[in-house]
Parts: C-alpha cells; sequence; structure tokens
C-alpha cells in the first residue's frame, strides 16, 4: 500500500510514493504539461509502475497539489462571472481600498477587477449592522436577478450581500432562486464562501472563488476520471491553502482555498523536517523553474493569515503565511534601459532554458553568468527580508532552509548575505513539497464575525460561537469517516484595540471555554500585540472581531526517521570541476560529491558541490558541510566572503 503526493508546478511536477508498510521513499519529476496538467500526473502514474513496480491499485492515498485557480487568477483566465450585490454596492470590487500598495508610485495602477461593471448587478434589499432587514427581500425581487443571471450566459455567479455574515437568509434566497432558473449554474455566497466582515475583500474573495469554480471542476472530474482509467481507486485529496487536506467535493465548493496549494504543501514539509532535526527557527526558500515562495517558521509550527493576495486582489480565507516573487530557475534575464533584470517573465516548462535544448532562445537563471547570479540573489534577498525583518524578526537567528529544484544553488550566497549563520538541506529538497502533502491531515476551517468585549461574563457568549463552529466541523469530519478520537478542534480569536482598523489572531489552549479562560483573552492578547510590535497598552479596552476554529480529521502520515546504521566510510569526491565563486575568491577547484555517498558524521570544507538526481548543493569558501542521523545536511556559514 502506498501514498502518493504529487504536486504540480510551472516547470515540473514532483511525486513522492511512501510506502505504508516499510516507509520506503521512491521520488521523481517528469515535465509539466501547462495545457493539461492531469497529462503530466499519467506520465508520472505510468513511471511510478514500470520503473518501479507499483501497480496503480497499490495506491491508498492519492494526494495533489495544483496551481490551476492561481494560473487562472494571474493570467486572468477565469470564468465570465456575474456578480449580485446589495444595491449601492456593485461598485465595491472597483473602489476597493484607499489604501495604496506603492504610496509614491504616481502610476500605480489597480488590478481591474475579476468580474466587468457590465457584469454586476444590484439587488433591492438590505441588512443593517446588526443583521436585521431593513429592505426586506421579496420574492419578485429574487426572481428578477434570476432571470437577469439566467439570459446572461454567465459560467459562474458570486453574490455578496451586506452585512450577510450576520444574516445570511437573503444570500441564501437568491442562490436558490437562481438556481431554480439556471439548473447546473454554479452560484457562490459570501457567507458561505468568507462570513466575515470588511466588505471589499469578502466580495473579492466570493468574485474569485465562482471566478476559479469551473476550471476547478473541470481539473477534478479529468484527475478522477484519469485515475480511474489507471485503475487507481483511492480517494483524491487536495492540497489546500492552509495546508490541510480536503477531499474533491469541498474542492468544487470552495475552490479559493487551492490558491497556494502547493507552497503550503512545502512549509509543511519544511516545518515537519526541520522540527524531527531539532532546528525550531527556519526561513524556507522553496525555489523551482518559475517562482520563490519565502515563509518563516517558528518552533514547528506553520503559522497561517486570513489577509492574503493574489494578483493585487485580497484573498480572505485561512493560508499559511508565503510571501512569493518571480524569481526561479526559469527567470529570463534581460537589459531594460540600460539595467540588467532577472524576472519575474520566466521560460516555463517549455521551452524552458537554453540549457534544457528544447528550443530556448533567451537566457534564464539556469544558465546564468555571474551578473545575472547577483541580480538573482538581490531579489531573493529582499523578499526574505519581507518575511523577516520587515515583521520584526532578525534573520541571522534562523536557519535558511533551500529546497525545490534551484533553491540550494543560490542559499550560500543569500546566507551570507543576510549574515545568517546556517543552512539546513534536507533530504530530497526537490520534491520537499509533495513530501509534505504526506505529513498532514484532513483540514477544514471555519469562521464567523461576532464582536464581543472578552470578560468573564461574555463567556457564555463565547462559548455559544466557538461551540456552533465546532459542532459543523465535527460533522463534516464524521460524514468523511472520521471516527471522535480521530478529530482535534484548534480555536483562535482575531483580536484588537477598540477603534483599531485591523486585529491580531489570538490562539486559545484546548477545553472548554470557562469564566477564567474568557477573562484571561484581553490578556493574552495583550502579550500578543507586544510579541508582535513592541509594546501594549494594558489599561485600553480590547475587542473580539473575528472567531476561528480549525477541525483536523488525523490520518496515518510519513514518518521522519533516522537513517539506518551502516559501515563507517570516508566521503570520496567522484571528481573535480573549475567553479567560479565571485569577488577575492574567483576561480577555484571544487571537489564534487554524491550525495548518495555521503554518511552522518561526514565533514566537508569548502568550497564543495553535492549533487543529487533533483538538486545541487554548492558549499562556498569558508562554509563546512555535516550530515545529521536523518541525511540532512547543515552548512556552517563561517566566513563572509568579499564579493
Amino acid at each position: 500500500m502506498y501514498y502518493l503526493g504529487v504536486d504540480t508546478g510551472g516547470t515540473f511536477t514532483d511525486f513522492v510514493a511512501l510506502n505504508a508498510k516499510t516507509g520506503e521513499l521512491i521520488t521523481f519529476k517528469v515535465p509539466s504539461v501547462p495545457s493539461d496538467p492531469a497529462q503530466a500526473v499519467r506520465n508520472g502514474v505510468v513511471r511510478l509502475k514500470e520503473r518501479h513496480g507499483v501497480d496503480p491499485r497499490q495506491i491508498a492515498r492519492f494526494i495533489y497539489g495544483t496551481t490551476v485557480a492561481t494560473n487562472a487568477i494571474l493570467e486572468s483566465k477565469g470564468a465570465r462571472t456575474a456578480l449580485v450585490a446589495t444595491k449601492g454596492t456593485r461598485d465595491v470590487l472597483e473602489i476597493q481600498r484607499m489604501w495604496r500598495s506603492r504610496l509614491f508610485d504616481l502610476n500605480l495602477q489597480k488590478p481591474k477587477p475579476l468580474v466587468p461593471r457590465r457584469d454586476r448587478h444590484e439587488v433591492d434589499e438590505r441588512m443593517d449592522a446588526r443583521g436585521r432587514p431593513i429592505v426586506p427581500l421579496t420574492d419578485a425581487e429574487a426572481e428578477r436577478v434570476a432571470e437577469w443571471v439566467a439570459e446572461g450566459d454567465y459560467e459562474a455567479v458570486a453574490v455578496s450581500c451586506l452585512f450577510s455574515f450576520l444574516a445570511p437568509e437573503h444570500e441564501q434566497r437568491i442562490k436558490k432562486a437562481i438556481e431554480a432558473r439556471a439548473p447546473g449554474l454554479p452560484v457562490c455566497i459570501s457567507s458561505n464562501i468568507s462570513p466575515e466582515f470588511r466588505e471589499y475583500e469578502r466580495t473579492a474573495t466570493t468574485a474569485m472563488n465562482a471566478y476559479v469554480m469551473p476550471k476547478i471542476h473541470q481539473m477534478a472530474k479529468r484527475l478522477e476520471e484519469l485515475l480511474g482509467e489507471l485503475g487507481c481507486d483511492s480517494g483524491l485529496r487536495i492540497i489546500q491553502s492552509n495546508g490541510g487536506l480536503m477531499n474533491t467535493e469541498t474542492t468544487r465548493r470552495f475552490p479559493v482555498n487551492t490558491l497556494l496549494s502547493g507552497p503550503a504543501g512545502g512549509v509543511v514539509g519544511a516545518a515537519g523536517v526541520a522540527k524531527a532535526a531539532g532546528i525550531d527557527k527556519i526561513i524556507a526558500m522553496d525555489m523551482g523553474g518559475t517562482s520563490l515562495d519565502i515563509s518563516l517558521v517558528e518552533d514547528g509550527q506553520v503559522t497561517l493569515s486570513s489577509e492574503g493576495q493574489l494578483a493585487g486582489f485580497p484573498v480572505k480565507v485561512p493560508q499559511v503565511n508565503v510571501h512569493t516573487i518571480g524569481a526561479g530557475g526559469g527567470s529570463l534575464a534581460r537589459v531594460v534601459l540600460g539595467a540588467l533584470k532577472v524576472g519575474p517573465e520566466s521560460a516555463g516548462a517549455v521551452p524552458g532554458p537554453v540549457c534544457y535544448r528544447r528550443g530556448g532562445t533567451e537566457p534564464a537563471s539556469t544558465d546564468a553568468a555571474w551578473a545575472i547570479v547577483q541580480v538573482q540573489v538581490a531579489n531573493m534577498v529582499t523578499g526574505i527580508r519581507e518575511v523577516s525583518v520587515a515583521k520584526g524578526h532578525d534573520p541571522r537567528e534562523f536557519a535558511l532552509l533551500p529546497f525545490g529544484g534551484a533553491g540550494c544553488l543560490y542559499a550560500g550566497l543569500i546566507a551570507e548575505d543576510l549574515k545568517m549563520r546556517r543552512i539546513f538541506v534536507p533530504v530530497e529538497p526537490s520534491v520537499l513539497s509533495a513530501f509534505g502533502m504526506l505529513l498532514t491531515d484532513v483540514k477544514y476551517a471555519r469562521s464567523l464575525t461576532r464582536l464581543v468585549e472578552p470578560s468573564e461574563k461574555t463567556a457564555k457568549a463565547i462559548a455559544a460561537v466557538f461551540d456552533g463552529l465546532e459542532k459543523d466541523l465535527n460533522a463534516a469530519l464524521k460524514k468523511e469517516g472520521f471516527k471522535p478520537a480521530e478529530i482535534r478542534v484548534e480555536r483562535s480569536c482575531d483580536m484588537r484595540y477598540k477603534g483599531q482598523a485591523y486585529e491580531l489572531n489570538v490562539k486559545l489552549p484546548p477545553g472548554k471555554m470557562t469564566p477564567k479562560l474568557a477573562g484571561s483573552l484581553a490578556a493574552r492578547f495583550h502579550k500578543r500585540h507586544h510579541d508582535a510590535y513592541g509594546q501594549s497598552s494594558p489599561d485600553e479596552a480590547v475587542e473580539i472581531v473575528n472567531f476561528r476554529a480549525t477541525g483536523m480529521g488525523l490520518v496515518k502520515k510519513a514518518q521522519i526517521k533516522p537513517l539506518k546504521a551502516a559501515k563507517k566510510t570516508p566521503a570520496k569526491a567522484k571528481g573535480e570541476r573549475k567553479c567560479y565563486f565571485g569577488g577575492k575568491a574567483g576561480w577555484k577547484r571544487c571537489k564534487v560529491y554524491e550525495r548518495s555517498g555521503l554518511q552522518p558524521g561526514v565533514k566537508l570544507a569548502g568550497p564543495f558541490i553535492v549533487e543529487e538526481p533533483g538538486a545541487t548543493i554548492v558549499g562556498f569558501p569558508g562554509h563546512t558541510l555535516t550530515m545529521d542521523k536523518f541525511g540532512n545536511l547543515l552548512i556552517a556559514v563561517l566566513a563572509r566572503r568579499a564579493n
């Protein structure tokens, strides 16, 4: 019996198959097929059978990371979508927020809404800020809107009414009317997709969900048909943006939860291998052929956010904290206005870098000369500062964990620039995202906006909200076959000082909401605020804004085990290579090692190169390498070279 993790990237599709009985891993890559991602899946499953003897019928769990929704947003190739909004609010997608991402850019252009104005329709209804109807929705008005939608030749519909997170009845009636008039047309309502306050973010997230829904439906159908053809009857699971797994039924309803599907697997994998090795602070950088995904992990815990963005649009669903920039092995180098620029454009899988000899003509990072490397490193250092220095973290206190096919090539230069002292290279770094999919559980999240002042007196009200969220989560997980002993629920709440515009998430301990716990919430928030900003105001009033609960269905996961003991043999280089290290170091004769030939306890002094099928690890002059009991490579950056 095998568990299979598949991560679809812009250049390669990664496969990690785990033998559930022996713990043995099979890993490899196949070229991605952007026009039909399922074709790469077929090629990989066929290879798994022909080269490794794993019959598709032996695959008990198939976990897939997808970029379909992400690409639809980035390339503006989603469905023709209609938006139904409360009268007077249809232009919220255009108005957005007053803040500017680049304050002094006079030519700044806001992204065009996913739903053009001609496809945004108003409905005569309104709820007030307490969820009470000011303008009741009549049956005639619901029918009028449904008729407009049915006659519009739309592929999906988003419905977002004012204060529907408090009272969803109007949205539900509009949805029912549209489905009756246009059977089979996907309809998303904001009270299901993102039942939280802030009208623009909730509407944009709901529109995004509808916009990508037909493509996700098509992807899920294609994969299910393909697995059926191959004889793989396992339950297909998709990894979602919060790092957990979901079934295809949920994926079809909430495709917006897949926008960080692949990167989420990488963050889970990085946190898992680092925690097993006893490293509690890492900055993980997943560098593939197209992009670089950067995340910060402390104490082995993946941190989530509900305030993400994609292509300038807010995504208000739980997601791993990942910062993405256009820096990959396929990033194209060009001269723009006399200056060298690298990325964000990429050679991708087709035709790929010039050295692939598949028709590429423009130099990419993989084809680089030293100047291109320096520009690429500068871009990546800036990205890492965004998740560390800009958030109050000192990168020197963290280990740099590079993975993906290209990450290990640049890690040494990045660590030197940021004065980081350690580099942690996990086993099979090029497929860590796919491996991370085998380290996580089924995970569903629920949230609700309610403004409550935390105190012992409000304990019952707080408990009632959480109880409602947990009841919904338990029902969803039990429906999937999980027993009570296999279900875990984590709770948190978004809190702020009264009058603040934004809030911080505060985690709660397990157990019932008691008056004592409710009374301690304000103190917990003050501490969280002090940790985040270096100051707090304990005398100021505090309020809860959003209630959050995450339900996990525990599944059997991959185990990270030490390597089997073997006879100690000294490291033997398989050859030498002349390499250029820049600065005063210049050209150096560099010994080349095969990673499979290294054993725990080995020590290498830079410069050196360690090769494996999916990655190349470069040790610069002044760096030293050791291998731990799990087979991870630990590189000490002992000196900063003059570049």
